[in-house]
């Protein structure tokens, strides 16, 4: 480990971004200062006997408020050839009255010295000393008067290898690079501080690194200095206030490339790992234009002095961060190669825009507590839909708002689900708090109630929310009380129904025609699907309900405020009305209960009337209603054709998915007719297409390529598609992007030899998404013994066991669009996985990044929870609790999963029926006589 050189003291002056107030000290950058352990050991005096001050408990969640920053100055040595990293800090800040113990949060940090700072008088010693997993306890040596101090910290701390949470290091081939990730209480991991989102201040970041790397952060670089022993010494300006887990850095062998500047002259750049400057160009050309259309939107310029796009070779937990200023990818998502596809395009678009978005809706103004991360998360996934609208309307992307809406509905279905405002009473709780919930579901009530309010109404309110918040903290009260203010009218009780309580509200719609008055009848309650638990008592949602309906052959609509139970609307028609859609454009957050002879209305006579939404909502209606066994499976299945005109990637896939979702209920007898009956059915659309894209290809006949070649190729097993893609397969590396994966997964699956070589290669490839989509491939495979064969890549040491650990899920199907467990292919397959996972559990236990990683290793429990039979039920819950449940976020993950597996159950005991009768009674053609050989 490289030490520090001492004697270096810059003063970072902080009053340009303090309020009025009580002096605040300086904040100075000091040389941290290595001491022998004789010398530590004698830092600190014994304390003698002083006057009480206050000593809060330790804490369990929340820091004590006695002591709180306002602002920070830190120096690290960071060189990535090293384990880990030296480190000096110095807090200023105010306590609030006389105090013996201050604490902050701080973790696997060795502190060497600290001291308690004030003009004009001597340092007074504190005896640092690490409380749990989470805190340090600062003891001074006397008590401390109230008012501003500065606590002086030198310490080390570790860089993670396998983690990507706090300051952790990943090498590619021969270079090796540090990188941050903070949120949620990460922070803590890389300084001594006050690791909660509301105490937004100032920092100043100093970083010493070896001399021919790169260094970058959150504010831009205001000097560099060479230092001795091949080091340089790089300062950062002060930021603008900022909460700890926003703050950010990087060091490595990084190339940049220039993306130009903003309509303001906002400079942007792209930080691309060595030698894949190339690969940023995508990026570059783009992100500029992104942050013009978000300014626009909110009224108001990007917050920060420069943006800068940050590559990381591979994350964990995460995939993009919105750092101020700073932006980190997982590499895949910013490096695009030249052959990338129009759908890695929009991914790109979309990501970024997210977090662009985050500037203003998370950085600008931050969430005052974690419970209320949906200001930041629901918000940035609505907002990023809007800009990339307005980035490529071919791209249709406001189609996408009713399949965010219908995950949402999904992930909200459990008994089990979190709330929006889902209180924090345990560190768990912030872990779990980054799920679809606070993501799809706090997008889709944003979108409910722009549509409901009108989009300039809630953008004004939006605009207010942020001018008058800028810089500083709110909560979701303050934002709807924005909300509230620009429209006229108090929208916090509708709000809170949906922000405060889970689940979905179920709303019937009776049309009924007395004395020549039309009137739809609304009754709403929860949503509960069978297998679900009876959930707690909920009050009646507030929701907005808009319904087109038929006027005398025309279309009309017309909305209301469902606020009790029930409720009606008068439709202004004369004469009765022939069919009634009770959902406009699928904007509200809500599902709808249709009688057989409703659905057959909307498909025979209003569906040229409806919008594409429309037809998608109903569809996904109907679709759950048969998995439910409220409506006839044939019902939903009839309403196939009608969506496959749309000829979209809107429209396809859930075609797809509906039928898809049912292969592992279908019994083997019956299995040639379900694959016959997909070929005969989406045949046509992948020959169409075929497997290898057109120059002229949109970006929606890219993405149906792949929804219908994997219908029809892959779950069907189509013959002539097979061997197109096993020859393809030869030379699939110079294949495009868009396809190369799918083909791929065919040709291994379809030849043993082409599986054996790719299982050589994989060692030694060394393009991550190329190396990413061969262990897709290898991990799809459905014969069980190269299945097994291929999972023992998990225990390959040559491989990183952050990409080869979703290969436990490879050959498993199903999901939640479909039915349970049954006799299907896919369920020998994913009994492979489970016993593959119980045979080499310590294995892979101890390559997992499991340490402070947000929930998403306990959701490795869903391998058995998929299970879905009820002979296996208690085994599945006591080894799922037993092996996952002292992970991040594990209490509530395995609840969830074991909630799944009981719906799934019901639904596959409904549905295995209704499945039998549909392929039992299916027409099938023939295949052609192959003439024989002679």
């Amino acid at each position: 480990m490289k030490r520090w050189m001492p004697g270096f003291v810059v003063l970072a002056v902080f009053a340009v971004f303090i309020s009025c107030g009580p002096p605040k000290p300086a904040v100075t950058v000091p040389a941290p200062v290595v001491k022998a352990e004789s010398e530590r050991a004698t830092a600190t005096p014994p304390p003698s006997p002083v006057q009480e001050g206050l000593s809060p408990p330790q804490p369990t969640l929340r820091l004590p408020r006695n002591f709180l920053p306002t602002g920070y100055a830190a120096r690290l040595a960071v060189d990535p050839a090293a384990s880990g990293f030296e480190g000096s800090i110095q807090i200023a800040g105010n306590l609030s009255e006389k105090s013996l113990v201050i604490w902050l949060n701080a973790r696997k940090l060795t502190v060497h010295k600290a001291v308690a700072q004030r003009d004009g008088q001597p340092d007074v010693a504190l005896t640092a000393t690490p409380a749990g997993d989470e805190f340090l306890e600062l003891r001074a040596a006397q008590p401390l008067d109230a008012g501003a101090w500065t606590l002086a910290i030198d310490y080390a701390g570790g860089f993670e290898p396998l983690n990507t949470t706090g300051v952790f290091k990943q090498t590619v081939g021969d270079a090796s690079y540090v990188y941050t990730q903070f949120e949620a209480v990460y922070a803590r991991r890389a300084f001594p501080c006050f690791d909660e989102p509301d105490n937004k201040v100032p920092w100043k970041l100093t970083l010493d690194v070896p001399k021919q790397l790169v260094a970058v952060a959150n504010s831009p670089e205001t000097a560099e200095t060479p230092l001795p022993d091949g080091k340089k010494r790089v300062e950062f300006a002060v930021t603008r206030p900022l909460p700890s887990y926003l703050v950010a850095f990087g060091v490595g062998p990084f190339e940049f490339v220039d993306a130009g500047k903003t309509k303001r002259g906002t400079p942007v750049r792209v930080v691309a790992l060595a030698h894949r400057a190339a690969d940023g160009a995508y990026a570059a050309k783009t992100s500029a234009k992104l942050i013009d259309y978000l300014e626009e939107y909110f009224g108001m310029p990007y917050p920060y002095d420069k943006m800068d796009m940050l590559a990381i070779p591979i994350t964990v937990g995460f995939g993009a961060m919105e750092n101020a200023g700073l932006i980190t990818y997982t590499e895949t998502l910013v490096l695009l190669d030249a052959k990338a596809s129009k759908e890695r395009q929009l991914r790109w678009i979309s990501v970024a825009a997210h977090e662009l978005a985050h500037q203003w809706f998370g950085d600008l103004v931050t969430m005052a507590y974690w419970d209320d991360i949906w200001l930041n998360e629901g918000f940035a996934s609505w907002m990023q839909r809007k800009i990339i609208e307005r980035f490529e309307p071919a791209w249709h992307e406001d189609q996408s708002e009713l399949t965010t809406r219908d995950v949402a509905l999904d992930n909200d279905s459990l008994v089990n689900a979190r709330q929006i405002r889902q209180p924090i009473v345990r560190q768990d709780d912030i872990f779990t708090a980054f799920d679809r919930i606070t993501y799809d579901k706090g997008a889709s009530v944003l979108n409910m109630f722009e549509s409901y309010l009108g989009a300039s109404t809630f953008q004004r309110g939006v605009r207010d929310y942020l001018a008058a918040r800028a810089w500083g903290n709110a909560t979701s009260t303050e934002f709807v009380s924005s909300i509230s203010k620009a429209a006229g009218k108090d929208v916090g009780p509708a709000f809170a129904t949906f922000l405060d309580q889970a689940g979905t509200p179920e709303i019937t719609a009776t049309t009924t025609c007395d004395a020549g008055k039309p009137v739809v009848a609304l009754a709403q309650q929860r949503y509960l699907p069978p297998g679900a638990a009876t959930p707690p008592a909920t009050k009646p949602w507030i929701v907005p309900v808009c319904v087109a309906y038929d006027n005398a052959g025309k279309r009309a609509q017309t909305c209301t405020l469902l606020d009790h139970e029930t409720g009606t609307i008068a439709l202004d028609t004369k004469t009765c009305p022939r069919w009634v859609m009770p959902n406009v454009n699928g904007h509200g957050y809500y599902r709808n209960v249709y009688s057989a002879a409703q659905i057959g209305a909307l498909r025979d006579e209003a569906w040229p009337l409806l919008s594409w939404t429309e037809r998608r909502a109903m569809f996904r209606d109907v679709r759950d209603a048969a998995a439910t066994g409220k409506l006839p499976l044939q019902l939903a299945l009839s309403l196939i054709p009608k969506l496959l005109t749309g000829n979209d990637r809107f429209t396809v896939a859930p075609a797809i998915a509906l039928p898809a979702g049912l292969s592992r209920l279908v019994p083997a007898e019956l299995r040639p007719k379900y694959e016959a009956w997909l070929r005969q059915t989406f045949g046509p659309g992948a020959v169409k297409v075929g497997l290898l894209p057109k120059d002229s290809d949109t970006l929606d006949i890219e993405i149906t390529r792949g929804e219908l070649v994997r219908a029809v190729a892959w779950r069907a097993r189509e013959p002539k598609l097979v061997a197109e893609a096993v020859k393809l397969a030869d030379k699939w590396r110079d294949l495009p992007q868009s396809v190369r994966g799918q083909v791929l997964q065919i040709a291994v699956d379809a030849d043993p030899a082409l599986f054996e070589r790719t299982m050589k290669e994989v060692l030694t490839e060394a393009d991550r998404s190329k190396r990413q989509d061969m262990l897709r491939a290898l991990a799809s495979v459905r014969d069980p013994k190269r299945q097994t064969t291929a999972l023992s890549l998990m225990l390959e040491a040559k491989l990183d066991a952050r990409e080869t650990l979703a290969m436990l899920f490879g050959g498993v199907g199903g999901g939640r669009g479909g039915g349970g467990g049954g006799s299907g292919s896919d369920d020998v397959n994913l009994e492979v996985s489970q016993a593959f996972f119980r045979d080499h559990q310590e294995a892979i236990m101890k390559t997992m990044p499991q340490d402070g990683t947000a929930g998403p290793f306990a959701r490795l429990s869903a391998l058995f929870t998929l299970t879905c039979r009820a002979d296996q039920r208690q085994a599945v819950t006591d080894y799922v609790k037993k092996t996952f449940l002292h992970l991040p976020g594990g209490a509530r993950v395995i609840s969830q999963n074991l909630e799944q597996m009981d719906q799934c159950i019901a639904r596959g005991q409904l549905l295995e029926p209704e499945i039998r009768a549909w392929l039992s009674g299916a027409k099938i053609p023939s295949p052609p006589k192959t003439p024989a050989k002679h």
